[in-house]
Protein backbone atom coordinates (compact mmCIF):
# COMPACT_ATOMS: atom_id res chain seq x y z
CA UNK A 1 0.00 0.00 0.00
CA UNK A 2 3.24 2.39 1.06
CA UNK A 3 4.39 1.75 -2.38
CA UNK A 4 1.40 2.42 -4.36
CA UNK A 5 0.47 5.86 -2.54
CA UNK A 6 4.21 6.68 -3.62
CA UNK A 7 3.58 5.78 -6.88
CA UNK A 8 0.69 7.98 -7.37
CA UNK A 9 2.30 11.05 -5.40
CA UNK A 10 5.08 10.52 -7.94
CA UNK A 11 3.09 10.71 -10.77
CA UNK A 12 0.78 13.11 -9.48
CA UNK A 13 4.16 15.97 -9.06
CA UNK A 14 6.40 14.98 -12.10
CA UNK A 15 3.79 13.65 -15.18
CA UNK A 16 0.53 15.09 -13.86
CA UNK A 17 2.26 18.34 -12.42
CA UNK A 18 0.02 18.59 -9.68
CA UNK A 19 -0.05 18.21 -5.58
CA UNK A 20 -1.87 14.80 -4.16
CA UNK A 21 -4.87 15.33 -3.29
CA UNK A 22 -3.62 15.32 0.68
CA UNK A 23 -1.46 17.65 0.22
CA UNK A 24 -3.59 20.25 -1.11
CA UNK A 25 -6.51 19.25 2.15
CA UNK A 26 -3.71 20.00 4.46
CA UNK A 27 -3.28 23.49 2.77
CA UNK A 28 -6.74 24.56 3.04
CA UNK A 29 -6.61 23.10 6.84
CA UNK A 30 -4.07 25.58 7.90
CA UNK A 31 -5.46 28.39 5.93
CA UNK A 32 -8.54 27.60 8.10
CA UNK A 33 -6.93 27.55 11.16
CA UNK A 34 -5.18 30.34 10.39
CA UNK A 35 -8.50 32.38 10.19
CA UNK A 36 -9.30 32.39 6.30
CA UNK A 37 -12.19 30.90 5.71
CA UNK A 38 -12.48 31.38 2.18
CA UNK A 39 -10.12 29.99 -1.17
CA UNK A 40 -10.39 30.05 -4.75
CA UNK A 41 -9.45 27.14 -6.61
CA UNK A 42 -8.72 27.46 -10.47
CA UNK A 43 -9.21 24.41 -12.40
CA UNK A 44 -7.27 23.40 -15.46
CA UNK A 45 -11.11 23.56 -17.79
CA UNK A 46 -10.75 27.34 -16.40
CA UNK A 47 -13.85 27.26 -14.29
CA UNK A 48 -13.01 28.95 -10.82
CA UNK A 49 -14.42 27.76 -7.33
CA UNK A 50 -15.20 29.37 -4.36
CA UNK A 51 -15.39 27.35 -1.24
CA UNK A 52 -14.93 27.22 2.56
CA UNK A 53 -11.62 26.23 3.83
CA UNK A 54 -12.60 23.91 6.28
CA UNK A 55 -14.76 21.62 4.12
CA UNK A 56 -12.52 21.81 0.43
CA UNK A 57 -12.66 17.38 0.49
CA UNK A 58 -16.59 18.04 -0.27
CA UNK A 59 -15.44 19.63 -3.60
CA UNK A 60 -12.51 16.45 -4.31
CA UNK A 61 -15.36 14.16 -3.21
CA UNK A 62 -16.87 15.65 -6.18
CA UNK A 63 -14.44 16.50 -8.29
CA UNK A 64 -11.48 14.03 -8.26
CA UNK A 65 -12.96 10.84 -6.24
CA UNK A 66 -16.62 11.23 -8.32
CA UNK A 67 -18.66 10.05 -5.82
CA UNK A 68 -21.62 10.52 -7.51
CA UNK A 69 -20.89 9.26 -11.01
CA UNK A 70 -23.17 6.74 -12.02
CA UNK A 71 -21.32 3.51 -14.38
CA UNK A 72 -22.34 3.88 -18.20
CA UNK A 73 -23.38 7.52 -17.82
CA UNK A 74 -21.88 10.84 -18.86
CA UNK A 75 -23.64 14.49 -17.77
CA UNK A 76 -24.13 16.33 -21.17
CA UNK A 77 -26.40 18.92 -23.26
CA UNK A 78 -30.09 18.69 -22.90
CA UNK A 79 -29.78 16.75 -19.73
CA UNK A 80 -32.11 17.98 -16.69
CA UNK A 81 -30.26 17.53 -12.93
CA UNK A 82 -31.78 18.72 -9.73
CA UNK A 83 -28.93 18.66 -6.63
CA UNK A 84 -30.61 18.47 -3.46
CA UNK A 85 -28.42 20.25 -1.01
CA UNK A 86 -26.37 21.71 -3.18
CA UNK A 87 -24.12 23.53 -0.28
CA UNK A 88 -21.45 25.21 -2.06
CA UNK A 89 -22.64 24.38 -5.48
CA UNK A 90 -19.52 21.55 -6.32
CA UNK A 91 -21.80 19.34 -7.84
CA UNK A 92 -24.16 21.83 -9.75
CA UNK A 93 -20.75 22.95 -11.40
CA UNK A 94 -19.77 19.92 -12.27
CA UNK A 95 -22.82 19.05 -13.88
CA UNK A 96 -22.76 22.38 -15.81
CA UNK A 97 -19.58 22.81 -17.26
CA UNK A 98 -20.65 19.63 -18.71
CA UNK A 99 -23.70 20.97 -20.50
CA UNK A 100 -26.35 19.54 -18.18
CA UNK A 101 -29.22 22.22 -16.67
CA UNK A 102 -29.02 21.89 -13.27
CA UNK A 103 -31.49 23.27 -10.46
CA UNK A 104 -29.80 23.59 -7.39
CA UNK A 105 -31.39 23.75 -3.66
CA UNK A 106 -29.96 25.05 -1.01
CA UNK A 107 -31.26 25.93 2.49
CA UNK A 108 -28.34 27.64 4.34
CA UNK A 109 -27.88 31.32 2.92
CA UNK A 110 -24.00 31.51 3.79
CA UNK A 111 -23.81 28.37 1.36
CA UNK A 112 -26.16 30.01 -1.11
CA UNK A 113 -23.85 32.98 -1.20
CA UNK A 114 -20.96 31.13 -1.99
CA UNK A 115 -22.77 28.82 -4.72
CA UNK A 116 -24.26 32.24 -6.42
CA UNK A 117 -20.88 33.12 -6.68
CA UNK A 118 -19.30 30.13 -7.98
CA UNK A 119 -21.85 29.97 -10.70
CA UNK A 120 -21.63 34.14 -11.40
CA UNK A 121 -18.38 33.69 -11.92
CA UNK A 122 -18.08 30.82 -14.21
CA UNK A 123 -20.89 32.57 -16.31
CA UNK A 124 -23.77 29.48 -15.90
CA UNK A 125 -27.08 31.38 -14.95
CA UNK A 126 -27.73 29.89 -18.09
CA UNK A 127 -27.50 26.14 -17.12
CA UNK A 128 -28.06 26.70 -13.16
CA UNK A 129 -31.23 27.94 -11.52
CA UNK A 130 -30.39 27.99 -7.58
CA UNK A 131 -32.89 28.06 -4.84
CA UNK A 132 -32.22 29.08 -1.70
CA UNK A 133 -34.98 26.48 -0.33
CA UNK A 134 -34.92 23.24 1.67
CA UNK A 135 -36.37 19.84 0.17
CA UNK A 136 -38.36 18.31 2.77
CA UNK A 137 -41.31 16.04 3.05
CA UNK A 138 -43.48 18.33 3.75
CA UNK A 139 -43.77 22.37 2.13
CA UNK A 140 -43.92 24.92 4.87
CA UNK A 141 -41.69 27.10 6.94
CA UNK A 142 -38.92 24.46 8.93
CA UNK A 143 -36.37 24.32 10.84
CA UNK A 144 -32.87 24.66 9.51
CA UNK A 145 -29.48 23.71 12.08
CA UNK A 146 -26.27 25.15 11.32
CA UNK A 147 -23.45 23.69 12.71
CA UNK A 148 -20.85 26.10 14.31
CA UNK A 149 -17.24 26.29 15.01
CA UNK A 150 -15.78 27.97 18.30
CA UNK A 151 -15.37 31.38 16.76
CA UNK A 152 -19.40 31.31 15.91
CA UNK A 153 -18.59 30.68 11.95
CA UNK A 154 -20.46 28.45 10.29
CA UNK A 155 -19.57 24.38 9.48
CA UNK A 156 -21.05 24.43 5.77
CA UNK A 157 -21.25 21.05 5.92
CA UNK A 158 -23.04 20.69 9.28
CA UNK A 159 -26.06 21.97 7.94
CA UNK A 160 -29.27 19.73 8.44
CA UNK A 161 -33.39 20.03 8.94
CA UNK A 162 -33.68 17.06 10.83
CA UNK A 163 -31.00 16.65 13.10
CA UNK A 164 -30.54 19.18 15.92
CA UNK A 165 -26.81 17.95 16.83
CA UNK A 166 -25.02 18.53 13.71
CA UNK A 167 -22.23 20.69 14.15
CA UNK A 168 -18.85 21.39 16.42
CA UNK A 169 -18.94 23.55 18.83
CA UNK A 170 -22.06 24.46 19.37
CA UNK A 171 -25.47 24.60 16.64
CA UNK A 172 -27.77 27.77 15.48
CA UNK A 173 -31.35 27.18 14.35
CA UNK A 174 -33.27 29.11 11.71
CA UNK A 175 -36.67 29.45 9.67
CA UNK A 176 -36.16 28.72 6.55
CA UNK A 177 -38.77 27.54 3.95
CA UNK A 178 -39.17 23.70 2.49
CA UNK A 179 -40.93 22.79 -0.88
CA UNK A 180 -41.09 18.90 -1.76
CA UNK A 181 -40.08 16.90 -4.72
CA UNK A 182 -43.43 16.80 -5.83
CA UNK A 183 -43.81 20.54 -6.13
CA UNK A 184 -40.25 20.70 -7.66
CA UNK A 185 -41.09 18.79 -10.44
CA UNK A 186 -44.92 20.21 -10.97
CA UNK A 187 -44.08 24.11 -10.18
CA UNK A 188 -40.83 24.09 -12.31
CA UNK A 189 -42.91 21.86 -15.00
CA UNK A 190 -40.06 19.20 -15.30
CA UNK A 191 -41.04 16.31 -17.33
CA UNK A 192 -38.11 14.10 -16.31
CA UNK A 193 -35.29 14.36 -14.06
CA UNK A 194 -32.09 12.72 -15.80
CA UNK A 195 -29.92 12.62 -12.55
CA UNK A 196 -31.28 13.53 -8.70
CA UNK A 197 -28.34 13.82 -6.47
CA UNK A 198 -29.10 14.08 -2.89
CA UNK A 199 -26.91 14.96 0.28
CA UNK A 200 -28.98 16.23 2.94
CA UNK A 201 -27.63 15.10 6.07
CA UNK A 202 -30.78 12.54 6.92
CA UNK A 203 -33.37 14.44 5.81
CA UNK A 204 -33.35 11.98 2.20
CA UNK A 205 -35.18 9.26 4.08
CA UNK A 206 -38.61 11.52 4.61
CA UNK A 207 -38.25 13.05 1.34
CA UNK A 208 -38.16 9.42 -0.37
CA UNK A 209 -41.23 8.57 1.80
CA UNK A 210 -43.21 11.47 1.08
CA UNK A 211 -42.25 11.44 -2.92
CA UNK A 212 -45.05 10.58 -5.18
CA UNK A 213 -45.28 7.36 -7.46
CA UNK A 214 -45.57 9.99 -10.40
CA UNK A 215 -42.81 12.21 -9.64
CA UNK A 216 -40.51 8.70 -9.03
CA UNK A 217 -41.42 7.59 -12.52
CA UNK A 218 -39.97 11.30 -13.82
CA UNK A 219 -36.25 10.49 -12.34
CA UNK A 220 -33.91 8.36 -14.72
CA UNK A 221 -31.33 8.03 -12.17
CA UNK A 222 -30.64 8.53 -8.39
CA UNK A 223 -27.06 8.66 -6.73
CA UNK A 224 -27.54 9.98 -3.09
CA UNK A 225 -25.67 9.78 0.59
CA UNK A 226 -27.68 8.05 3.12
CA UNK A 227 -26.63 8.88 6.84
CA UNK A 228 -27.12 7.47 10.10
CA UNK A 229 -26.61 3.75 8.93
CA UNK A 230 -29.85 3.41 7.44
CA UNK A 231 -29.61 2.48 3.86
CA UNK A 232 -31.42 -0.27 4.06
CA UNK A 233 -34.34 2.20 4.48
CA UNK A 234 -33.55 3.94 1.44
CA UNK A 235 -33.28 1.30 -0.88
CA UNK A 236 -36.08 -0.60 0.24
CA UNK A 237 -38.40 2.92 -1.02
CA UNK A 238 -37.03 3.06 -4.45
CA UNK A 239 -37.19 -0.69 -5.07
CA UNK A 240 -40.35 0.06 -4.59
CA UNK A 241 -40.36 2.65 -6.62
CA UNK A 242 -39.35 0.69 -9.47
CA UNK A 243 -35.69 1.40 -9.25
CA UNK A 244 -32.75 -0.88 -9.24
CA UNK A 245 -29.86 -0.36 -6.57
CA UNK A 246 -26.74 -0.02 -8.40
CA UNK A 247 -24.32 0.41 -5.50
CA UNK A 248 -24.73 0.11 -1.68
CA UNK A 249 -21.60 1.51 -0.25
CA UNK A 250 -22.75 1.48 3.89
CA UNK A 251 -21.08 3.48 6.69
CA UNK A 252 -22.53 6.49 8.67
CA UNK A 253 -22.43 8.39 5.56
CA UNK A 254 -23.23 6.03 2.75
CA UNK A 255 -23.63 6.07 -1.02
CA UNK A 256 -26.61 4.72 -2.80
CA UNK A 257 -26.91 4.79 -6.59
CA UNK A 258 -29.69 3.68 -8.61
CA UNK A 259 -31.24 3.57 -11.62
CA UNK A 260 -35.29 3.43 -12.37
CA UNK A 261 -35.95 0.13 -14.23
CA UNK A 262 -39.06 2.17 -16.24
CA UNK A 263 -37.37 4.85 -17.45
CA UNK A 264 -36.32 4.41 -21.32
CA UNK A 265 -32.54 5.45 -21.82
CA UNK A 266 -31.81 9.77 -21.68
CA UNK A 267 -32.60 10.79 -24.93
CA UNK A 268 -31.42 14.85 -25.74
CA UNK A 269 -34.47 17.10 -25.04
CA UNK A 270 -35.23 20.54 -25.26
CA UNK A 271 -39.10 21.06 -24.73
CA UNK A 272 -38.88 21.08 -20.88
CA UNK A 273 -36.94 23.10 -18.32
CA UNK A 274 -36.39 26.33 -20.36
CA UNK A 275 -35.66 29.27 -17.79
CA UNK A 276 -38.00 31.29 -20.26
CA UNK A 277 -40.89 29.00 -19.93
CA UNK A 278 -40.11 27.71 -15.96
CA UNK A 279 -43.06 29.16 -13.59
CA UNK A 280 -41.13 29.13 -10.54
CA UNK A 281 -43.11 29.37 -6.93
CA UNK A 282 -43.20 32.39 -4.67
CA UNK A 283 -41.21 31.24 -2.38
CA UNK A 284 -38.26 30.22 -4.67
CA UNK A 285 -35.47 32.91 -5.21
CA UNK A 286 -33.16 32.36 -8.41
CA UNK A 287 -30.03 33.64 -9.45
CA UNK A 288 -30.40 37.44 -10.61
Amino acid sequence: MLVESLKRGAKAVLIERRLPGQVYRLYYRLLNRFGIRLATIRLRNGLVVRAYTHCITMFYEVWSKRDYDLPGFAFGPSLTVIDVGANQGFFSLYAASKGAKVYAFEPCAENFEVLKWNVARNRLQDRVQAFNTAIAGASGQIVLYVGLDRSGEILSGSVSICNPERGGAGVQTRSVRAVTLDSVMNDLQIRKCDFLKMDCEGAEYDILRNTSAATFRKIARIAMECHGNRMGEAAAILRGAGFEILLAQSGITGILKAVNKSTPPTEPVTAHGEFGTVKEPGHMHSIP
